[in-house]
């Protein structure tokens, strides 16, 4: 959407001055080009009474004062002059030098539309879009939008390229908005370029160039219009038809930022979480995701969010962070919703509610993202407020494991090896694992390393097993520790090495894994690599067996008859 509207650094030309002034006359100066201005504007003259409003608006060659300009564009609006009308009508709209009233303003733009302002058309167009000061109706929007392009209007041009574009009060046709864009855009509309640029980014109603898309972003750009900037930004940052360049996306990023844009800001947030282009600077990312997310973007919201759940920047807080991702949710926005999900499900800053959780999943989940198709699918899986269904947790894990998601190539895995909603296949499994493991996931590399001890789906090789296990382990996986510290234990794949079993037994016991809290036990009680300690041993066994664990329930019942 695009009002032609006045702006404070506009200037009425010289010629429309000279119009007050007779025939023949030769320099005039500035006082005396408004005096005569003012004289025939007294006398009656609508076109002068309108060019004076514009004098006073402008503050050209008088002190810049709107109700004045309002005093002299009513009584040109009043003789029936459309230009006055039209600036009247705008004067409404804007709340210029008087109250606002849309319904006045829509009440000046008709009048000077029907007379064929091709401006005041395009305003007309606007406040019937819109539904400012009249019903909001998309088809009247585009009839006022069409007489105004057909009158080669920019502004009209590039705002029913819009409604082509959006199918608002007209049958979607991209090639129909490229026209319209273009004819705006060979005008100069820095809007008609932005959008234009958008089009062949995403080649609707033409075929793809991104170097195109980034031709027309520099002309908006440079024209200083918020939305090029941006989207130029997002062209270097990407490196979609000119060389990615993450500094020069900060550069541009940070002139439409700098004019409120919340898609720029977000962005800035990014790039200062990310520490693409700049230094990494989580305090920074904040301000700039505080700065979209009360504009309502959905991403700066959900962003903001994240920093509040993970205490990045900003002390953590759940209730905020769950307060963030409600919002975005609420528009639709897919991560935000699979956030919302997981905060329900957890319990953190909102009431432990699987239910909920799992309704925040499927909407997630039916926009196609990953992270909501894995955790649906671990619902599922478990029967965590819903039912439990394992073919429907595959189903899920497939969708999101195909879009690349780690913990669902994980999850897939497992089904896969245990035979789980899905025909038992231990190389499919190997694969998953695999898939999953070389992404850096410790589960699935932990699960990797568990294959190749026990020879399922793969040969054998214990040295293989445990270079998965100490990747996983390092990132403090558990169940990795453990295994690895029974590696040493046992000699398998590396030199058995009892202090180190201990080691990576203690890791283990002390996250509370009941396997490594009975090894651990276990070492104590019979002196591997430390020093004989039946109390460490027992209680460490009792650590173990209290979660329900039945070697150390068996050590712990034995150890008390011995006592």
């Amino acid at each position: 959407m695009n009002c032609c509207k006045k702006h404070p650094d506009d200037r009425i030309s010289d010629d429309e001055i000279m119009a007050c002034f007779p025939a023949g006359t030769r320099s005039v100066n500035n006082q005396d080009k408004f005096s005569a201005c003012k004289q025939k504007a007294v006398a009656g003259d609508a076109d002068a009474q309108n060019r004076l409003g514009d004098m006073y608006y402008y503050g050209r060659d008088i002190e810049q004062d709107y109700k004045q300009a309002i005093e002299w564009y009513r009584k040109s609006a009043l003789q029936g002059n459309a230009d006055g009308q039209c600036n009247l009508g705008l004067m409404y709209q804007e709340g210029w030098g008087v109250e606002q009233d849309h319904i006045q303003a829509v009440e000046w733009y008709q009048k000077s539309a029907l007379q064929g302002n091709e401006t005041a058309q395009n305003n007309l167009g606007v406040m019937y879009e819109t539904g400012l000061g009249a019903e909001q109706d998309h088809k009247q929007a585009v009839e006022w939008y069409q007489k105004s392009a057909l009158r080669g209007n920019a502004g009209g041009q590039n705002n029913l390229g819009f409604m082509f574009h959006y199918g608002l009060g007209v049958e979607q046709d991209h090639k129909q908005a490229i026209k319209w864009y273009w004819k705006s855009a060979l005008q100069g509309n820095a809007t008609a370029q932005n959008s234009l640029g958008t089009m062949f980014r995403d080649g609707l109603g033409v075929e793809q160039d991104h170097k195109q898309a980034v031709d027309w972003y520099w002309k908006s750009a440079l024209q200083g219009n918020a939305g090029g900037q941006c989207n130029l930004g997002v062209m270097y940052h990407t490196g979609l038809g000119v060389q990615l360049d993450h500094k020069q996306a900060v550069e541009w990023f940070r002139k439409s930022a700098l004019q409120g844009n919340a898609t720029a800001q977000n962005n800035m947030g990014v790039i200062y979480e990310t520490g693409l282009g700049v230094e990494q600077d989580y305090k920074q990312a904040v301000d700039w995701y505080w700065k979209s997310a009360p504009q309502g973007n959905a991403d700066g919201q959900c962003n903001l969010g994240f920093m509040y759940e993970n205490g990045l920047g900003v002390k953590q807080d759940h209730k905020q962070a769950v307060e963030w991702y409600w919002k975005s949710a609420l528009q639709g926005n897919a991560t935000a919703q699979n956030n919302l999900g997981t905060m329900f499900r957890d319990g953190l800053g909102v009431e432990r509610d699987h239910k909920q959780a799992v309704k925040w999943y499927q909407k997630s989940a039916l926009q196609g993202n990953a992270g909501g198709q894995n955790n649906l699918g671990f619902m599922f899986h478990y029967g965590l407020g819903v039912e439990q269904d394992h073919k429907q947790a595959v189903k899920l894990y497939w969708k999101s494991a195909l879009q690349g998601d780690a913990t669902a190539q994980n999850h897939l895995g497992t089904m896969f090896r245990d035979g789980l909603g899905v025909e038992q296949d231990h190389k499919q499994a190997v694969d998953w694992y695999w898939k999953s493991a070389l992404q850096g996931i410790a589960g699935g590399q932990c699960n990797l390393g568990v294959m190749y001890h026990s020879g399922l789906g793969v040969e054998q090789d214990h040295r293989q097993a445990v270079e998965w296990f100490w990747k996983s382990a390092l990132q403090g996986n558990a169940t990795a520790q453990n295994n690895l510290g029974v590696m040493y234990e046992t000699g398998l794949g590396l030199e058995q090495d009892h202090k180190q079993a201990l080691e990576w037994y203690r890791k283990s016991a002390l996250q509370g894994y009941a396997d490594g809290q009975c090894n651990l036990g276990f070492i104590y009680e019979n002196g591997l690599g430390v020093e004989k300690d039946h109390k460490q041993a027992f209680e460490w066994y009792q650590k173990s067996a209290l979660q329900g664990n039945e070697s150390g329930q068996k050590n712990l019942e034995r150890m008390t008859k011995k006592k």
